[in-house]
């Protein structure tokens, strides 16, 4: 059985939103005010990532967030 869910994190600057432990980071992705933009945007914390990793330019408010797996035999 397997299943997914999605967390977020909110930060000005940087934001890592990070799954539960075990689990691990299928995807994610960020959402900056709108008149800022991110400089990076990218999977985090190791092979298989476990987390999402966003940093807004000039140190807007961003939110990351991470689409998780949760796979159990």
């Amino acid at each position: 059985m397997s299943a997914t869910y999605v967390r977020t994190s909110t930060a000005a600057g940087t934001a890592t939103a990070t799954c539960d432990t075990g689990d691990f980071a299928t995807g994610g992705g960020y959402l900056v005010a709108a008149s800022g933009a991110a400089s990076e945007n990218f999977p985090a914390a190791g092979t298989p990532p476990t987390a999402w990793t966003a940093t807004s330019t000039a140190g807007q408010t961003v939110t990351a967030f991470v689409v998780c797996a949760n796979v159990t035999p």
